[in-house]
């Protein structure tokens, strides 16, 4: 879908080339048309035809054109909420009405759509292409130490970022940081990640060992504030939050990496019973090297997430863990997907992350909470989300048709796997 606005008119152009689509959502500079975009990707300009009611140009290819106007002063329409790409339901917002003037289609037109939830589904590879396509260009014009750039699936495109640079002067990392933080779409990212090195940053184990080695707790850890997505429900007001930069990059002649021997056996035998609240934890990352915990945690009203979290690291076995994840008792624990995805969508980063000292008063250990904010000691300022669900006469629906559309073996529906999440029927938590 492409909105194109000058001044009142407006125009809406569905299907045609797939290029459009993509070149709609690709983050180009202001000023500079999407269809330049769409020519250079197909390797053929893009062919413009008359509108009939406005004064606007679309492709002549498309599938359906719809015409119209928006009055900028006339009141704004309550909308939504809406299943979105980022596996949780948009929030309800005010938004200008367009008033449809005419509406055209091709013959045999088809109305393209796509299927958004919980990642993977077809627009997040949309995102990656955007992380390819858009590497050298950003190298070329304003980054020549970039090296690689990651948006991982689980970040939903604007969530998270991980970049690989050419450290070459102390604080580098953090010029990369604030020239991304202010360039086009990538003021919307949330969470980013630097390193340097012989790094594969789209390998997450191998990335996830570099950022426990190299991070120190009390000087790589920086908060800053600034606009973010639309789609984002965990800050504290729209569109505009708390982001975080985590500096994972060697520091050269400065390196501090740190080595967090743990003794895992004598960590299971040391939360065993479980504490009050607790209620499973994934120490798969630690035989990795990687000093962080997953724990999911029953989050009721009684329940003092920072206290909990103090006494877990006071454990005898745990003193040298670096990190912990808190996450809902919903998650599957061993589906890091499933963890790293809800993490990045309910954290609003200065709100929750959590630093402890260890023994001498240095900062030691961290938190990052993952969970639902919903409950009164959270004092929660916006609705929260459902995650989004197929509805059960939908599934059933397309698992009828399966068979005879002829696309290959039959794969269940991956409702199935986030059923657990659903607090209510409608798209708002209702507890």
């Amino acid at each position: 879908n492409r909105l194109i606005q000058d001044g009142a008119v407006a125009d809406v152009a569905l299907g045609g080339d797939p290029v459009y689509t993509y070149a709609a959502t690709a983050p180009m500079p202001d000023n500079l048309d999407e269809y330049i975009l769409a020519g250079f990707l197909r390797k053929k300009k893009v062919k413009l035809v008359k509108c009939i009611t406005v004064d606007l140009e679309v492709p002549e290819d498309v599938d359906f054109v719809i015409e119209g106007y928006v009055d900028p002063s006339e009141e704004l329409a309550w909308e939504g909420p809406f299943g979105d790409h980022t596996g949780f339901y948009s929030l309800a917002d005010w938004y200008p009405r367009f008033h449809v003037t005419c509406i055209t289609h091709r013959k045999n037109a088809i109305y393209p759509a796509t299927i958004v939830g919980v990642p993977p589904m077809e627009d997040a590879y949309i995102a990656k292409a955007t992380e390819r396509i858009f590497l050298a260009p950003i190298r070329l014009s304003m980054l020549p130490e970039l090296e690689d750039m990651s948006l991982p699936m689980e970040g939903v495109a604007h969530n998270i970022s991980v970049v690989k640079i050419k450290n070459s002067f102390p604080g580098h990392s953090y010029k990369v940081m604030n020239a991304l933080w202010g360039a086009g779409q990538m003021m919307f990212n949330k969470i980013m990640i630097a390193v340097d090195g012989d790094v594969d940053i789209h390998n997450s184990l191998e990335l996830a060992k570099v950022i426990s080695s190299n991070v120190n707790l009390a000087k790589d850890i920086f908060f800053s504030k600034g606009p973010l997505d639309v789609l984002d429900h965990a800050s504290d007001q729209p569109c505009f939050g708390s982001k975080i930069f985590i500096d994972a990059t060697s520091k050269n002649e400065t390196k501090n990496k740190q080595n967090f021997n743990i003794d895992v056996e004598r960590m299971i035998e040391d939360l065993s019973p479980l504490p009050e609240g607790m209620i499973s934890f994934n120490a798969d990352l630690l035989s990795h090297g990687i000093s962080a915990l997953i724990v999911s945690i029953d989050k009721k009203e009684t329940l003092n997430v920072k206290e909990l979290s103090s006494r877990l690291f006071r454990t005898i076995s745990s003193h040298n863990l670096k990190a912990i994840i808190l996450v809902d008792k919903e998650v599957m624990l061993n589906n890091l997907s499933m963890v790293i995805w809800y993490l990045a969508g309910n954290i609003e980063p200065s709100r929750d992350t959590y630093f402890f000292n260890d023994q001498e008063g240095n900062v030691a250990h961290l938190v990052f909470d993952g969970t639902r904010k919903v409950y009164s000691q959270d004092n929660p300022s916006r609705d929260w989300p459902n995650v989004v669900m197929m509805d059960a006469e939908t599934k059933k629906r397309v698992d009828d048709k399966w068979e005879s559309l002829g696309i290959g073996r039959f794969i269940a529906s991956p409702t199935e796997d986030y059923k657990q999440f659903q607090f209510g029927t409608g798209a708002i938590i209702k507890l």
